[in-house]
């Protein structure tokens, strides 16, 4: 039996409010004044509490109901006109103030008389339509009847035993992104859902750790690589990435350069005799295939030195005589550099067979040694060295996918975590091949079934193209009114209401938006186990503790080496 508890009184847009009646507990009608109510089921009466954030109501309509989500309450008092306060003192009779305790709500879905949920309404009720309350077996049905499969983030925060179920394939193949403020839970819950994930018999999973969070964080699900130990070599990089490595092109003799490197580049491909023995039918700039850089820089030296023999017969300068000297520089600079040896002074991969072994290990797909999630730990990487192996990586991710589909006619699902993306996937960067990169990921990826998930605590210094084309947002605390107004300016008009309640989130909870859930729902996501090391420095413990001699010289040497020595 259903408890009415209200009627509407205004229909907008994105907006129905309700006013709650007066408890008539004979009638079951009505709300008690600590807006808790008993509903009659099959096994009992089962206590609702009315009006919570994040709750949900239900509204009558002419062929089965709508199912509205609560987002603010409110009391109002009742208003008299200038005439009925002329005409009560004109009787002398006393106006007793009246209030009404009003629900603000949104529009969710459409439950048949079937109990089927139709996400979304195309007919709203109208003025006094009666309001129910909603029973956690329907909201229940209403989750699992989207859900693909039985994934879980946790539990609803007003309905504890009831699971938040998700269709997981919607939060990963529509892009989403997790974004809350510093403390609020993005690395537990990031955490929480990988290890989720790591429950399938076969998943493939690149989480790029900026900070070393997450090295024990996955068990033996997860093959951790620090950046120090990987090599992604020039010789992956297509024809533009390398352009843009190592020309200026505001420089008067660029044109020349691009041209020659080109030029030189494919000689350099094509002469390789490896690459000869490939059996390919042929060789672009752009085939990612080994070439000698140090071949292609000894002949961009002997042009920019070149002479020739003049109409006088006296040595003179070469037709490209001193075009090339500021590109050397650029190019010594980078191979001087020891922080770019990752990328262009490779031991490991240096021929076009190696490229095998190193996607199998990107992708956690060696033979001996299978994972399901692959951490890159990116905390050892300088900040300017960082965006050329996370461009290069991501690219050439979505290059496998694409041939992958292309070969096998299917798909092989690849999800890319990228954590702290504000940082390298900014539109303000300076360094924009990350962004690029990850953006042609956000905009095609889904055609080849490659995800893209970016974790960050700056909405509004994230690209406004990937964001665009998120479909799933897990939103954390988010204090700020800024990045408050930023979130909300994403969302569909109906739930932007739901923006006021990310300040009032707990450390973990989360309301999650979008395509991957049915309606907006405010979860407690599952605590990790174990759990990520990002938990706060406590100065009180550290500071209590009895006075030791700091090891400044092993911080050093390791500064000093880029990594512990032990």
């Amino acid at each position: 039996m259903k408890h009415q508890i209200g009627k509407v009184i205004e229909v907008k847009g994105d907006q129905i409010i309700v006013s709650l009646s007066e408890f008539d507990g004979g009638n079951h009608i009505g709300v008690p004044q600590e807006m808790a109510v008993d509903v009659a089921t099959p096994d009992g009466p089962e206590n609702i509490l009315i009006g919570q954030p994040g709750s949900f109501v239900e509204l009558s309509l002419p062929n089965g109901s709508l199912l509205c989500l609560v987002t603010e309450t409110r009391m109002r008092e009742a208003s008299f006109s200038a005439s009925e306060v002329k005409a009560a003192a004109l009787d002398g009779e006393l106006l007793i103030e009246q209030v009404t305790r009003q629900l603000v709500t949104i529009p969710v879905g459409t439950l048949g008389a079937d109990g089927s949920f139709e996400r979304g309404t195309n007919i709203l009720p109208t003025v006094n339509a009666p309001v129910f309350a909603v029973l956690p077996k329907t909201i229940n049905q209403v989750y699992t009847s989207f859900a693909e499969g039985d994934f879980s983030l946790g539990q609803l925060s007003l309905l504890p035993d009831q699971e938040a179920k998700m269709n997981l394939d919607a939060f990963l193949g529509r892009h989403a992104a997790i974004l809350g403020q510093t403390g609020g839970g993005k690395s537990w819950t990031v955490a929480s859902i990988l290890q989720k994930i790591a429950a399938f018999p076969q998943s493939t999973v690149l989480l790029l750790d900026l900070h070393g969070e997450y090295s024990q964080a996955f068990g033996d699900d997860a093959e951790v690589i620090s950046a120090t130990d990987i090599e992604m070599p020039y010789w992956l990089m297509n024809a533009e990435e390398l352009l843009g490595l190592m020309i200026d092109r505001a420089e008067s003799s660029a044109p020349n350069q691009n041209a020659k490197f080109k030029e030189l580049l494919q000689a350099a491909k094509e002469s390789h005799p490896e690459n000869a023995a490939l059996g390919l039918e042929k060789i672009t700039i752009d085939t990612p295939v080994y070439f000698d850089l140090d071949e292609i820089i000894g002949n961009f030296r002997k042009l920019d030195t070149q002479t020739v023999t003049g109409s006088s017969g006296k040595p003179i300068k070469g037709p490209l005589h001193g075009q090339f000297t500021r590109l050397l520089m650029r190019l010594e600079s980078r191979l001087n550099d020891r922080r770019y040896d990752l990328i262009f002074k490779p031991r490991t991969y240096t021929t076009s067979g190696s490229m095998d072994d190193l996607f199998r290990r990107i992708l956690g797909e060696e033979t001996s040694n299978r994972k399901k999630v692959v951490v890159l730990d990116l905390s050892p990487v300088p900040f300017d060295v960082r965006g050329a192996l996370i461009s290069l990586t991501l690219r050439c991710l979505f290059d496998f996918s694409y041939w992958h589909s292309r070969v096998n006619g299917e798909r092989y699902p690849i999800a890319i975590f990228a954590d702290e993306a504000h940082i390298y996937l900014s539109d303000a960067s300076a360094d924009q091949a990350p962004r690029e990169s990850a953006e042609r990921i956000a905009k095609e990826g889904r055609k080849y079934g490659i995800s893209l998930t970016v974790i960050s605590q700056r909405p509004r210094e994230m690209s406004s193209t990937i964001l665009s084309q998120c479909g799933s947002f897990l939103c954390l605390r988010i204090s700020n009114p800024d990045d408050q107004a930023y979130v909300r300016n994403l969302l569909p008009d109906s739930v932007r209401g739901i923006t006021s309640m990310f300040s009032s989130l707990r450390r973990g909870e989360a309301i999650l938006i979008g395509d991957s859930m049915m309606m907006p729902t405010r979860i407690k996501v599952d605590r990790p186990n174990p759990t990520p090391n990002s938990n706060d420095a406590s100065f009180v413990r550290l500071w209590s503790d009895e006075p030791s001699d700091l090891n400044v010289a092993a911080v050093l040497n390791a500064w000093r080496n880029q990594k512990i020595i032990e």
